[in-house]
């Protein structure tokens, strides 16, 4: 008996996990691309004749009435832009307590686990969030174990992604998970990716450092990136990722020439030039929210990576008293 997946979209929901995560199921299925639903059944779940409007402007009309979650063996959320005016219906709301109530594995796609998090569906979980969210999401969600050293999460009955690309990726896990790795591999070549990724493989870091390669850096990268303002200590670091930190301080050398403290000073500069630029936030507000002590400290430190102090950028030919 094929496998059953329940599509909740959010209004404004983003296209490419749900495609991807769909075309996995559908590509691994059956044999060749006949896209038959022989291995894996889905239906995006709805209110008649109603379309939901994705966040590029496609609209999509559900293929099955709201009904019972327990006739599924996965609900999937699909997040998409993060507003407090997006959301599910108060029906597809209904869908998805239930759903829990009965015990249905929930999944969530991209930012999709804002969703179930704001019901309590993943408190006493641990959760993959994309980088970019990171911050926020643990600001609002203290009691979900959310990190963002990973592609996607799946723990007990939840399951998470951060989006894009790793829908492919998760979508994978089931389809190994179910039918097998062969299939999981038949779909990628598919898709034309390179390779399913698992569950240890990290996001992708930013641009700061291309150099990186290897996977205790990129994960220490992008645990720094979620912990700018309130530090972690080079060594907790390393402890989190199974390794020393006389080791940690040895590959960051290989790869990227600097020390992992001096790596971790860059990304919250970089940060603080991204707020400066793109915000108007006081500069003192934007020191504390990217681990600096004080204004005098951020400023040097700023001084030194940039080459002129925060006022100087904000204000070009401005004259700066700044330390």
């Amino acid at each position: 008996m094929s496998k059953k997946f329940a599509f909740l979209l959010v209004r404004d929901f983003t296209l490419s996990p749900l495609s991807l995560f769909i075309d996995t199921l559908r590509l691994a299925g059956d044999e060749g691309d006949r896209s038959r639903r022989v291995e894996f059944d889905w239906q995006v779940i709805g209110e008649r004749g109603l379309p939901i409007r994705a966040s590029c402007g496609v609209e999509l009309l559900p293929t099955k009435e709201i009904g019972h979650p327990e006739d599924f063996d996965n609900v999937v959320v699909v997040g998409g832009l993060l507003d407090t005016n997006r959301g599910l219906s108060s029906e597809k709301e209904a869908f998805l307590l239930r759903a829990a109530e009965k015990g249905v594995p929930l999944t969530a796609l991209c930012t999709g686990s804002f969703v179930l998090a704001r019901y309590g569906l993943l408190d006493g979980y641990s959760a993959a969030v994309s980088w970019f969210h990171i911050k926020d999401f643990r600001a609002k969600f203290p009691d979900v174990n959310a990190h963002a050293d990973s592609l996607f999460s799946v723990d007990r009955n939840r399951s998470t992604c951060a989006g894009g690309t790793g829908a492919a990726d998760l979508a994978g896990y089931f389809v190994s998970k179910f039918i097998g790795h062969k299939a999981a591999e038949k779909a990628a070549k598919i898709l034309v990716l390179d390779r399913i990724r698992n569950i240890r493989d990290v996001q992708p870091v930013g641009d700061l450092f291309p150099g990186a390669s290897s996977r205790p850096v990129k994960r220490a990268l992008l645990l720094m990136e979620s912990n700018l303002q309130e530090k972690v200590s080079v060594t907790e670091i390393a402890a989190r990722l199974n390794c020393s930190r006389r080791q940690l301080e040895r590959l960051f050398g290989i790869e990227l020439g600097i020390s992992p403290m001096a790596a971790y000073l860059a990304l919250r500069v970089h940060h603080a030039k991204s707020l400066l630029e793109a915000s108007d936030l006081q500069i003192g507000e934007i020191a504390f929210r990217c681990g600096f002590g004080n204004a005098g400290h951020f400023s040097r430190a700023f001084r030194q990576h940039t080459g002129i102090t925060p006022t100087n950028l904000r204000h070009p030919g401005r004259i700066s008293r700044e330390a």
